[in-house]
């Protein structure tokens, strides 16, 4: 269809459409609801939200990374290593996931295995 057949009626219609209220699958929510209390500094609540996502999606690259995040602003950095290394693991190219490794190997005290993922990072941003 050519923008001169579109009628009035349709653009009432699609206008119309629009303007409902769509609905947001669960887990979509959870997420956004994780990132919502990640922003307000809250990794507890984050991780509230997040449990039953890393239960029934535990692979989701989405999932893991609030979660490792969440894990490391609550100092639980043993689980915020498991998901950042998986995520690295998965996607080497994913520098967040890479400087979130870097930084939580610093944290446990092992500045050796983090120097390379920091100085990959740097590389790369500079």
């Amino acid at each position: 269809m050519r923008d001169h057949e579109i009628t009035d009626d349709q653009i009432a219609a699609f206008i119309d459409a629009a303007s409902r209220e769509t609905q947001v699958p669960e887990e979509t929510q959870r997420l956004r609801d994780a990132e919502e209390m990640l922003a307000h500094k809250d990794p507890y609540a984050a991780l509230k939200f997040l449990e039953p996502l890393l239960r029934d999606h535990p692979d989701h690259p989405d999932v893991m990374l609030a979660a490792a995040r969440a894990y490391f602003k609550s100092a639980q950095l043993n689980k915020a290593l498991v998901l950042s290394e998986r995520m690295v693991e998965a996607n080497p190219a994913d520098f967040y996931a890479r400087l979130l490794l870097g930084r939580t190997l610093q944290r446990l005290g092992r500045a050796d295995e983090a120097r390379g993922h920091l100085r990959l990072v740097n590389e790369i941003s500079e």
